[in-house]
């Protein structure tokens, strides 16, 4: 029986039987896939730290007809304090069902990993505002996708925005994931970037996502 090593982020749980889960799982050189833990709602299962949202850990697994079946899982962040502030969790929520979304399966999605490893690391130990986070994801992966937004002096793919917003945009394209935490955001560029980005991803992606509309409630 062939072993998988391989690391992993829990983009989505699925309850199963009485103490199994089914996890939605993106890993860098896999993409999406399903992972069943099972017992892992058992207290004592030594898959119980790994299988909850936004976990990030090393896997050893092996393949089962379509999914993968956890043998044993390393936890390396549980970005656990996401869970105490519900702005932040609406953002971490919605950026990995986008990634969900978005992510292939079976090939290299190192780079969506990466991204959607800074942006739970931000929402979890940075001072930023969640909503920059979420927004910041939404223009990176747009360029990922291929579509990265056309800026100009005032506006963003052809709407119409205040120069501010439109240079923000501006260098959070330029900057590595790294360096955009540098890079601050006035209310007014979060307002319009909240408005215009949602459109401009529901255009390329043909995306729309529900736990988006959590993003509006966030002051």
């Amino acid at each position: 029986m062939s072993v998988i090593c391989t690391q992993g982020v829990v983009l989505r749980c699925r309850n199963r039987n009485e103490a199994d889960r089914l996890l939605t799982v993106l890993s860098p050189d896999l993409g999406r896939i399903i992972v069943m833990a099972r017992g892992c709602r058992k207290q004592k299962s030594r898959f119980l730290a790994f299988s909850q949202l936004f976990c990030y850990g090393e896997l050893i697994m092996h393949p089962y007809r379509n999914i993968y079946i956890l043998k044993q899982a390393e936890v390396k962040n549980s970005y656990f304090d996401i869970r105490n502030d519900m702005d932040r969790l609406y953002c971490a929520t919605y950026i990995v069902n986008l990634a969900e979304a978005v992510a292939t399966s079976g090939d290299d999605n190192t780079s969506l990993f990466m991204l959607v490893l800074h942006s739970l690391s931000y929402l979890s130990y940075s001072s930023r505002h969640p909503l920059e986070v979420a927004l910041v994801f939404e223009l990176k992966l747009l360029e990922q996708a291929g579509y990265r937004p056309v800026i100009e002096n005032q506006a963003i793919s052809g709407i119409p925005v205040h120069s501010e917003t439109a240079h923000a945009a501006q260098l959070i394209l330029d900057s590595d994931p790294e360096q955009v935490e540098q890079i601050r955001m006035l209310p007014l560029v979060r307002q319009e970037l909240n408005r215009v980005l949602p459109i401009i991803i529901e255009e390329k992606l043909e995306l729309r996502i529900h736990s988006r509309s959590f993003l509006n409630l966030i002051p």
